[in-house]
């Protein structure tokens, strides 16, 4: 049957890092992807980062997942155009952020474990009101996720992406169960098959835990059956022994199933994209009825540059039914941004009585069964009553006097028009006089309410008020400086002591040349924590590649001996 519509498109990876140094415009960016719905992981933003060009997109509704642990760290999100708007939106695997529901059965996770899975920000659920290409009408619930990576040298992170993998797929199943429609994708952290890596390791390849997991997820059709040999296929599913398994299918492989070098990630720092040296991490998973009734196709988006990923896309059948507003987690609604926040200063700004009001205000602790309280001329006129009987204790026009009365006694007549001092003017002495006065001044004012002083120091720091007055100690400690006779001290150095610090500080000879092709070595340092880290080392400059590829990296290494002082 054919659709009566646009298709919906889907988008999947680390398009761009969302941080304050993103240099493209997110609407351009959004626009050339041509995608309904646009989900970025590692986004490395937090609640207090997150500002308005990035949350509120043009045409677009967001939705936020942040890391409660630290900062610039995980986090994914979710930008859906205003056509494509979700019904229902969720934070986290657990169930307890958003109205989605499904949970699915999580006794096998104490309590710690699932604040612990979610605390990091690598999960959102949206929840979409679709109508396929025959009419009928499902809900969809599109699952962004950041995987964690599994650090070699900590056991407890291995441990952390388990458990993550089954809490995740215990979500994702219970929903398919509860008769949605699911889509998983994004940085999943594993590769899947042989020919979703560069150079496997064939050694113990079939073994890893992350891959065996990924395989049981799929549909029997879509899985390695070398994964699915081997003896300890069991081990993983012991820790979720609620789950099924071959639920999914992954889109890319459906549709492209010998594909060769369709790669998502590489290394940046050995500029392995050059050479197409990378892993195929990155997915975009629907159920597999899902897939039969809707998937029309799924791309690797290789030519997209700007991170270490490139994002992938699947195309289906079905159009989007929109909802009368947005759900609750979108940005919109937060507070910074929906323009319902007052700032501090507004309580200190004198309010004007709005001309249409022809009668005076009541009095301003009127019971709550006046009709006039529902007035927001005069709902406005209490917060502030309010804020100034409990901490300033006097009214706006008062502080504004007291304040202009402080100002005018306290400014000299010579202050030049209240303007700012020159930086040099707080090394000059001043006479006794003008010091006695503004100490005083200073004091009368320390005796005042908290709030004048609040406000008394404002103006005072703002350069309403002459500061230039330095203490005698600082002034006679400052060393008067010579005038040069007509040349620069600093640039009659001799040279011979430049040379001097050369020759003892010494300096890096020229890179050596790399036995694989005769070409200048290229400097580096080993960040690794461990015993060579911080040292330096000569490395071939090519890109790294496959081994059997003469145009990629050769294998010269040479440390940097530093020389022994004498």
């Amino acid at each position: 049957m054919q659709l009566t519509g646009l298709p919906r498109k889907f988008i999947a990876g680390p398009i761009c890092q969302l941080d304050l140094d993103c240099k493209v415009e997110l609407k351009q960016l959004f626009n050339s992807l041509d995608a309904d719905i646009i989900c970025l992981q590692e986004t490395k933003v937090t609640r207090d980062m997150l500002d308005e060009p990035t949350a509120i997109v043009e045409g677009y509704n967001s939705y936020f997942s942040f890391s409660r642990k630290k900062s610039g760290y995980s986090g994914v999100a979710t930008f859906c155009k205003d056509a494509c708007t979700p019904e229902k939106a969720a934070e986290g695997l657990t169930g307890g952020g958003g109205d989605i529901g499904c949970p699915g059965d999580q006794s096998s996770f104490t309590t710690e474990e699932l604040e612990s899975l979610d605390a990091e920000g690598r999960a959102l659920i949206t929840q979409h009101r679709i109508r396929l290409s025959d009419g009928v009408v499902k809900e969809m619930a599109v699952i962004n996720v950041y995987c964690p990576r599994a650090d070699p040298d900590r056991e407890d992170r291995l441990a952390y992406k388990l458990h993550f993998f089954a809490l995740l797929q215990t979500r994702a199943e219970a929903l398919i169960k509860q008769g949605r429609y699911v889509v998983l994708l994004g940085d999943v952290n594993v590769s899947h098959r042989k020919i979703d890596k560069s150079e496997p390791d064939d050694e113990d390849f079939y073994s890893r835990p992350g891959r065996v997991w990924l395989n049981q997820m799929l549909w029997e059709g879509g899985r390695d059956r070398d994964i699915d040999s081997v003896e300890d296929r069991e081990m993983f599913p012991a820790t979720t022994p609620y789950v099924e398994g071959g639920m999914f299918v992954d889109a890319f492989r459906h549709r492209n199933p010998e594909t060769r070098g369709a790669f998502t990630c590489w290394c940046t720092m050995t500029s392995a994209r050059q050479t197409n040296y990378g892993n195929r991490i990155d997915y975009i998973l629907m159920n597999k009825s899902f897939v039969e009734v809707s998937l029309v196709d799924s791309v690797v988006m290789q030519e997209i540059e700007g991170s270490d990923h490139c994002p992938v896309k699947v195309e289906i059948n079905a159009n989007n039914i929109n909802p009368a507003k947005p759900p609750p987690l979108c940005t919109q609604f937060m507070p910074e941004f929906s323009g319902k926040q007052q700032k501090l200063s507004n309580f200190f700004i004198k309010m004007k009585r709005d001309e249409s009001v022809q009668d005076e205000p009541p009095p301003l602790k009127s019971s709550k069964s006046d009709s006039s309280q529902n007035h927001p001329v005069i709902q406005r006129r209490e917060t502030l009553q309010v804020v100034s009987t409990s901490k300033l204790k006097r009214t706006s026009s008062e502080l504004n006097e007291s304040v202009n009365a402080k100002r005018a006694k306290v400014t000299p007549q010579n202050s030049g028009g209240g303007k700012q001092s020159s930086l040099a003017n707080f090394f000059c002495k001043r006479n006794q006089k003008k010091n006695t006065e503004t100490n005083n001044t200073i004091e009368e004012a320390k005796s005042e309410s908290k709030s004048e002083n609040i406000i008394l120091n404002n103006v005072m720091s703002s350069g309403d008020m002459d500061t230039n007055v330095t203490p005698a100690s600082e002034t006679s400690s400052i060393p008067s400086q010579p005038r040069s006779s007509g040349t620069n001290s600093t640039s009659s150095q001799p040279k011979s002591s430049v040379n001097a610090w050369k020759n003892l500080l010494g300096g890096l000879p020229p890179p050596p040349l790399c036995k694989g092709h005769k070409e200048p070595c290229v400097l580096r340092t080993v960040k690794k924590d461990g015993p060579n880290r911080g040292k330096q080392f000569y490395t071939c400059a090519r890109a790294e590649g496959h081994s059997s590829n003469p145009e990629a990296r050769c294998d010269f290494f040479k440390w940097i001996e530093k020389k022994k002082n004498s």
